[in-house]
Order: C-alpha cells, then sequence, then structure tokens
C-alpha cells in the first residue's frame, strides 16, 4: 500500500509540475524546490532570488584557449539567495565535467534540499535550464579539434561553507588556542611576580628594583615556616614534608614554565642580532634567501594549480625558461637541499657540544640524548602547525575553492600520526598531512646518521672517507637507476603527466635515500673544518679564486643543464638520470664552498651582504616561515571568488603579500610556540642555546 501511494504521489507531481525530470535518483524534495526554482526563474517576470541564483552559475568567459576553462560563478551570491516561501536558500556546487579530453569545473546554484548525487543527476539529465538553454552552456567542445557526440561525465561536490568541527578539529581548535593561551598567562605571570616584588621588598642601600617584567637568574630561597613543625613519632612530620615537597616541585615546575613562555624571555632572545664565534654568519643570509626561494616557487607553483585563468599561458612562458628559475624556485626547489647542507653542517657541531669532556667519548645515553634533543626541537612547532592548520581550516568560510584546504584536513584527520612520529616521507605520502613536512621527516632521519659518522671520524680517517665514498655512490645509484625505472621527470616534475608526477614525489622527491647527498656534503664539510685548519687551504690567492670561480659555475651550471636535459622523450635518458643523481648534491657542494670561504674569512663582499644584522632576525623566525607559509596561500587561494589572472607584475605582488603575512605569521608562532618549547628543552637536557646561528 506505501508503494502504490509513494508512485501515485511521484505521478501526480509530474503532471503539476512544468518542469518535469524523471525522479530517478533525485530525492522527492529536491524535486520539488528545483521546479520552484526554475518555475521562478522562467516565468514571465522573474523573481529576484531565482535571478541571484542564476546569476551566481559560472559563465563561459574569454581566453578559453589560454587555459580559462573553469566557470567558478559566485558561491556568495548564491547562497545570499533564499525562496519567498522560506523553504530552501541557494547551495552552491561544482561540477567536475570530463569532455572531449577537456577537463573543467563550473560553479551552479541548486536550492539546498539537493545532495551531491542529486546535483550529478541533474546535470547527466539536462534539469537545469533558463528559456532552455543549459545552465552550462555552451560546452567546450566549441575549441576541441575532435568533437564527440559524447556529453561528457560530470559530478557534482557542494560546499559546506565552513567545515564540520567534529572531534579531531575539536581537539586541533583546542590545542591551537591552548599555545595562544600559555605565553599570555606567562607574560602575565612574570610582570605580576615582578610588581609584586617591587611592591613587597625595598631594595637595600637605595639600590632600584630591576625585576619589573624580567626574569632573575635565581629565585632566592625560602623556608616555609610549616616545615619546622615537629609532630609526635616524626610520622605526621614526614608526610607533611613529603606533600610539602611535592607541592613546591610542582609549583616550581610551572613556575619555570611559565617564566619559559612569557615574552620578557623570548622577545630578546629573537631580536638578538648576535652569533657566536663558532657559527658562520653567513648561514643566516643562505637560510632566508633559500627560504623566500621556495615560498616564490610555491607562490607561482599553488596559484598555477588553483586559481589561474590562463595558466596556459604561464606554462609556455615560465616553465622552460630560464629567467624565471627563482619566480619558481627550479630546477625544482634546490633551496630545500641548501636547508640539508646548513642542517648537515649544524649537526655535527651540535652532536661535538654534547660529547662529554672525560674520555668515554662517544656513549649510547650521548647519542640518544642527542636524538631526542633533535626529535623535540623539531616535533612542538611542527605538530602546532599540523593543529593549527585543522583548526583554522574548520572556523574559515570557504569560497569556490574549498576542495583543497578540505582535502588538507581530511588528509590530516587520516594521517597525523605519521607526522607525530616523523614517518610522513614513508608512509601515507600520496595522502601527507601538511605535505610540505616530508622535509622535517628527511631531517630526522639524516641526523640519525651523524653520531655513526662523527664515531668513524674518531677512529680511522681512512674508513671515514670509504663510508663517504659508499654513502655518497648509494644515493647516486638509487636515484640513477629510479630515475631510469620510473621514467621520472626533471625541470619541471610538477608540470608532467600526472602519473609522471606522482611518481616523482612518491618514489624520488620525498625519500631519504634520493636526497641525502646535501645533508652529507654538510657533515663531511663540517667534519673538516673542526679537525682540520681551513685557513692553510686558503693561503694562496690563486687557488681560492679559482675556487670561488668554479663554485659559482657549479651554481649555475645546475640550474641551466636542467633547461638543456630532454625528460620528455617516451624513452628514458640517460643524462636525465645522471642529472637526476648528481645535481643537488653539487648545488650543494658549491653553496658548501661559500660557507667554508665565508666563515673563514675570504668571502669578501657575498660574506658582507650574507651576514647582516637583518638576516639573523629572519632566520630567527625562518623554521616557522617555512611551516606556515604554505598555510597562508590555502587559505587565500580557497577564499577567492574569482580566478587569478597571470602576469609577472600580478605574480610578484602575491608573492609580496605571502611574504609580509608569512613573516608576521612566523615572528608569532617563534614567540608563542617554538622559543619557549627551546627554552623548556634547555632546561629539560641541561644545555645552553648557541645562538640563532643554530636554530635549524
Amino acid at each position: 500500500m506505501m508503494v502504490l501511494t509513494s508512485l501515485f504521489c511521484l505521478l501526480s507531481l509530474q503532471l503539476q509540475l512544468p518542469f518535469v525530470f524523471p525522479a530517478r535518483n533525485i530525492s522527492l524534495k529536491c524535486m520539488q524546490d528545483t521546479d520552484e526554482f526554475l518555475s521562478d526563474l522562467n516565468s514571465v517576470e522573474p523573481k529576484e532570488y531565482a535571478l541571484r541564483m542564476y546569476d551566481s552559475v559560472g559563465k563561459l568567459g574569454s581566453n578559453v584557449l589560454g587555459g580559462n576553462v573553469d566557470r567558478l560563478g559566485s558561491s556568495s551570491e548564491c547562497v545570499s539567495a533564499s525562496a519567498p516561501s522560506g523553504g530552501f536558500q541557494g547551495q552552491y556546487c561544482t561540477l567536475h565535467v570530463l569532455q572531449d579530453g577537456a577537463d573543467y569545473s563550473v560553479g551552479v546554484c541548486v536550492p539546498d534540499s539537493c545532495v551531491e548525487e542529486d546535483v550529478t543527476a541533474m546535470s547527466q539529465l539536462g534539469v537545469l535550464r533558463f528559456r532552455n538553454v543549459s545552465f552550462w552552456a555552451p560546452s567546450l567542445s566549441l575549441f576541441a579539434r575532435n568533437v564527440s557526440s559524447d556529453p561528457g561525465v560530470a559530478v557534482a561536490r557542494c560546499a559546506a561553507g565552513m567545515f564540520p568541527l567534529d572531534t579531531f578539529a575539536a581537539v586541533c581548535l583546542s590545542l591551537t588556542l591552548l599555545g595562544l593561551a600559555l605565553p599570555l598567562a606567562g607574560t602575565a605571570y612574570v610582570a605580576a611576580r615582578g610588581w609584586g616584588s617591587a611592591r613587597s621588598a625595598s631594595p637595600p642601600h637605595g639600590a632600584h628594583s630591576a625585576t619589573y617584567g624580567s626574569l632573575p637568574l635565581r629565585e632566592p630561597e625560602r623556608s616555609e615556616p610549616g616545615n619546622t613543625v615537629q609532630w609526635a613519632g616524626g610520622l605526621a612530620h614526614r608526610s607533611l614534608s613529603d606533600t610539602s615537597s611535592r607541592g613546591k616541585r610542582f609549583l616550581g615546575a610551572m613556575d619555570h614554565a611559565l617564566r619559559c613562555f612569557s615574552w620578557q624571555k623570548t622577545v630578546p632572545a629573537i631580536w638578538s642580532t648576535r652569533t657566536p664565534g663558532s657559527t658562520c654568519s653567513a648561514l643566516n643570509g643562505i637560510r632566508v634567501l633559500s627560504l623566500l626561494w621556495i615560498m616564490s616557487g610555491h607562490t607561482s607553483q599553488m596559484a598555477a594549480w588553483l586559481s589561474l585563468d590562463n595558466v596556459l599561458e604561464w606554462k609556455a612562458r615560465v616553465l622552460r625558461n630560464p629567467l624565471y628559475f627563482y619566480s619558481r624556485s627550479g630546477p625544482f626547489y634546490l633551496g630545500v637541499d641548501t636547508f640539508f647542507l646548513i642542517s648537515g653542517w649544524l649537526s655535527v657541531r651540535s652532536f661535538l657540544k654534547m660529547l662529554p669532556s672525560s674520555e668515554k667519548g662517544i656513549t649510547a645515553n650521548v647519542i640518544l640524548r642527542y636524538y631526542f634533543s633533535r626529535f623535540i626541537r623539531l616535533q612542538p612547532l611542527h605538530l602546532y602547525a599540523v593543529c593549527l592548520l585543522v583548526g583554522l581550516f574548520s572556523l574559515v568560510p570557504w569560497g569556490p575553492g574549498w576542495e583543497v584546504p578540505k582535502l588538507h584536513q581530511d588528509s590530516c584527520r587520516r594521517a597525523w600520526w605519521t607526522n607525530v612520529l616523523l614517518l610522513n616521507d614513508f608512509l601515507s605520502v600520496r595522502n601527507a598531512c601538511a605535505g610540505w613536512t616530508w622535509y622535517l621527516a628527511n631531517d630526522f632521519h639524516f641526523h640519525l646518521m651523524t653520531p655513526v659518522i662523527v664515531f668513524v671520524h674518531g677512529k680511522s680517517k681512512h674508513v671515514l672517507i670509504l663510508l663517504g665514498a659508499v654513502l655518497f655512490l648509494a644515493t647516486f645509484t638509487a636515484t640513477a637507476l629510479l630515475t631510469l625505472a620510473r621514467d621520472l621527470p626533471v625541470a619541471a616534475p610538477s608540470e608532467a603527466s600526472e602519473s609522471a608526477s606522482v611518481l616523482y614525489f612518491l618514489e624520488y622527491y620525498t625519500k631519504p635515500y634520493c636526497r641525502c647527498g646535501p645533508f652529507l656534503v654538510g657533515v663531511f664539510l663540517s667534519v673538516f673544518m673542526h679537525q682540520n685548519r681551513p685557513a692553510d687551504v686558503l693561503t694562496a690567492k690563486v687557488p681560492t679564486l679559482l675556487r670561488w670561480v668554479c663554485s659559482l659555475s657549479a651554481l649555475l651550471a645546475v640550474v641551466a643543464v636542467a633547461y638543456a636535459v630532454d625528460d620528455t622523450s617516451a624513452t628514458p635518458s640517460a643524462a636525465a638520470a645522471v642529472y637526476q643523481a648528481l645535481h643537488r648534491t653539487l648545488w650543494a657542494a658549491a653553496v658548501g664552498w661559500l660557507v667554508f670561504a665565508c666563515h673563514e674569512g675570504y668571502g669578501g663582499p657575498v660574506n658582507q651582504l650574507l651576514s647582516c644584522g637583518v638576516w639573523s632576525f629572519l632566520a630567527s623566525i625562518a623554521y616557522a616561515c617555512y611551516l606556515v607559509h604554505p598555510i597562508i596561500i590555502l587559505l587565500y587561494h580557497g577564499l577567492q571568488e574569482t580566478l587569478l589572472h597571470y602576469t609577472d607584475l600580478n605574480m610578484f605582488y602575491l608573492f609580496s603579500g605571502h611574504c609580509v603575512l608569512t613573516f608576521i605569521a612566523g615572528l608569532a608562532l617563534t614567540l608563542f610556540i617554538e622559543k619557549p618549547c627551546q627554552e623548556l628543552k634547555w632546561r629539560l637536557l641541561g644545555s645552553t642555546p648557541a645562538g640563532p646561528g643554530t636554530s635549524r
């Protein structure tokens, strides 16, 4: 009986509705609301809300041959429309269409009673029409050479505005807010303690109190009257003493933690431009310039992936033109290899500082302490950036570009544990959480080698040379064989075919056994500079000048050869495999000479430029900037209502804006999270900071 009643209702509806369409796979409520919308739109005098919904639908624009194929429409105009009856309001959906080899998106506005399956079915049935013309007409088949009668495949994805705040997102948001609250509490606590000390105690001999808003070196010890009370049998006294001692230890730990998070402690550390004598001051400039190079590449690359209306013009102008090597961070993010070089150079010095002065030398305790120190150096800010991404993305009212941020949030929901364990360079790489953090996993895995190399160096230099040769040969061989076997691209992997690009990132780009060459260069360079007298190598002017020429020539050759190597042929190229195997290590070796010469005082104007004081400040926030800048770029593109048009001027302004916002956010994260956690690490391990030069 219920089945007959339902059939009768559906038949009655099809007799009553002027815009009839098959009911299969479309909900009844969606059918009713869509018919009301189409009736109001196609009437003699269309209603305002219906015109608003239709106006928000994406229309075909000009410059289709230049890549302007996506039609976003206006999501804000769509969701602002509501039917006078109050039965529904506009809902923005994106139709992903694949037709005649063209892949494009069309923004449509439908009643919010329709789900994604309903919208997909209506697109296949051609229901949405205005004056008998489809909402997504004309088809891109007008511009295709081989046109078929196939209407194409369309799949709808509907935006929900703000992402749902589930348990995972709520936990991440809570941790994000906690990270903001602790520094504020610590700052207020230190200021209150200083103000209270100034009020309660007068300085002897007319001396002025200097404790307001500052950190005294040592707290005066105070005796508690309660501890001197003697109880019969001593048992009650011991219990009270133990309780008081535990309470004092807890309060002392809280006092230290709040002081570590206070701005009175962290701000002077950031603004200090002093570099320790054992650290190369030129590293600050190298680090910042490498960071800017990476940010420039991400700005250009993400814009091309997400928001350009002339992406084909961008590919034709930028990808194979060496003049744009900096704007696109080519040949593919050599700035990351510079980071690996610096990390390897500093890792040896950090490990040697941990060695005890006794004759015990390298022990298991020292090695484990070194590993733990590196782990807690990376992880607090790394995991906070993950929480920031998930929590912030849950609060943003996204526009037409909501799908990519949603993909990142869902990936973190599934793969966050790989970030915690620093295994995101091996596990869940395809759907990684904060995909740019593969670098941190690589870096930690590389640091596992440092104690072994230093230990071998202490035993035999000949064995060290043999070990270095084996390690370099292994990484070169693995990279070359992978490039040949998988036919991997070299110069522009992100713009290769989808399958080749995926293989490049999965099999080569994120794998430590392919990327360890620059780190090894830094390690062996640091061992050489620590053990020998490098100044003796630089005494002769002519050989030193020749080394400078060779270094600069190598830097230029690494960039130039990438544009000459043919990595697009159908058969694997031996030249491409050799270049892939060597170019990152060769780049690191050339930059390593620059570090070596500047550290020993033979850098000349290059050293003066790279050692400027402004680099020291920016280098102190570089780690936070690296972690936060992709989040800012994703936020920008996800909130755009329209596509961007590529010009050199527009891209420069976009890069400049990203830099300013990144430095502001990086400064905030350094003050709120990174520096306080470093202070806690130094208190926990009993070590002292080595200066801004060791921040990475």
